[in-house]
């Protein structure tokens, strides 16, 4: 692991394995607070979802209650930035700019190009779950907990939302997800 360390102490650095993205300094902008939705419990760490090879981020938008892809560039956005709820194999993500988590808005059955959207957490959802599956040359599939036959998919980054694909091998670098830390100073 490399590290990279700023010199102001309102910023955030990153700290990331070289081989999981090509950027070599990127510095966080402080978050912003969400207003007061539950928040799941035992929270760990900052981190990014990296879209493997594309230099792309998993986000909440900052006007909607959908997840979308961005850039990777210098400043982070904090609503690029996700807190961990439980362990790899069963674990909330949680976006503290947007004070909502990641899930799938319903109480089916998940269904194929399905929206992946934020919500307040409710721990009784299990479609607020996720799971970091089996590694691939590019990263990690990202699995929804209640059906892990579907896949975190970020459309090349040419589509504004972030669906789920029936795929739990990453065939595709859009497919294929890595979480890198960031390390709040």
């Amino acid at each position: 692991m490399s590290s990279l360390r700023a010199v102001s102490r309102s910023t955030r650095v990153l700290r990331y394995p070289v081989a999981a993205l090509s950027a070599a300094f990127l510095v966080a902008v402080p978050t912003a607070h969400a207003d007061a939705n539950p928040v799941p419990p035992g929270l760990s760490g900052y981190f990014l979802i990296a879209n493997a090879g594309q230099q792309m981020v998993l986000c909440a938008d900052a006007n909607d209650t959908v997840a979308t892809v961005h850039q990777l560039t210098l400043n982070i956005d904090p609503y690029c930035m996700w807190q961990q709820s439980g362990d790899d194999g069963d674990m909330y993500m949680y976006n503290e700019a947007k004070g909502m988590v990641l899930g799938l808005n319903h109480s089916g059955s998940v269904y194929n190009n399905e929206n992946v959207d934020l919500m307040p957490y409710d721990s009784t959802n299990g479609y607020e779950q996720w799971v970091l599956g089996d590694g691939t040359g590019w990263g990690y599939p990202m699995l929804p907990y209640k059906d892990q036959s579907y896949n975190l998919n970020a459309h090349d980054g040419s589509g504004k939302y972030v669906t789920v694909t029936g795929r739990t091998d990453p065939t595709r670098q859009d497919q294929s997800w890595s979480k890198v830390d960031v390390l709040k100073q």
